[in-house]
């Protein structure tokens, strides 16, 4: 029996190395190679990672600096806000009162003065114009409406009409109104005239 296992064991080794030397005289290879992993790398797509890595990185110091900006904005419109509201607590505004009346009775007395200047302008412009044998009584002027009104003593009718061809002399006179005359017993004339003018001539000064 031993001698039979030690044939067979023979002629297994006999066998194997019939095969080893068939398959190494026709190139075969019969044990199992190890294989290697092939990575097929496609032109470009290295840059496109790296540009899509670089635009990532973009956007994230944009959004923190954006998140920075908006941070410091409203701490700063805090600080205003307080130093407004300081301001605010500081504010005399009785002295601001004051203030406000003061200038607003110095806005009426420089509108008053400018008036008197304008009626001293018109006065001085009629008192030019007047004829020597008339003497006014009274005179009212209304500035809204261009328009004086005169009453005066004459001391005859051709004195009269040469006053009124005397005010029509002057430019800024529109028109000149006889509305009554009377008269006394020594023979002088009352009469009352309405003086029409053009506000932007009759109260400028030459």
């Amino acid at each position: 029996m031993i001698e039979n296992l030690l044939s067979i064991h023979s002629n297994k080794v006999i066998i194997q190395s019939t095969i080893k030397a068939v398959a190494n005289q026709n190139g075969l290879q019969l044990l199992p190679e190890t294989r290697k992993k092939i990575e097929i790398v496609t032109p470009g797509e290295n840059k496109l990672i790296t540009i899509g890595s670089v635009i990532f990185a973009i956007v994230v110091v944009l959004a923190g600096g954006m998140y920075f900006y908006q941070n410091t904005l409203e701490n700063s419109l805090v600080s205003l806000d307080t130093e407004i509201a300081a301001l605010e607590q500081q504010r005399n505004k009785q002295a601001e009162q004051n203030i406000l009346v003061f200038n607003k009775q110095v806005s009426m007395l420089s509108d008053l003065l400018n008036k008197h200047t304008y009626w001293t302008t018109a006065f001085s412009k009629i008192e030019g114009l007047t004829q020597i044998q008339v003497q006014f009584s009274s005179i009212t002027a209304t500035l809204a409406d261009n328009k004086i009104d005169l009453k005066a003593m004459a001391t005859n009718y051709t004195t009269i009409a040469r006053q009124i061809a005397a005010f029509l002399s002057d430019e800024s006179i529109e028109d000149v109104r006889l509305n009554k005359v009377n008269t006394f017993t020594d023979g002088r004339l009352e009469f009352t005239m309405q003086i029409l003018f053009d506000k932007s001539k009759f109260l400028k000064s030459k």
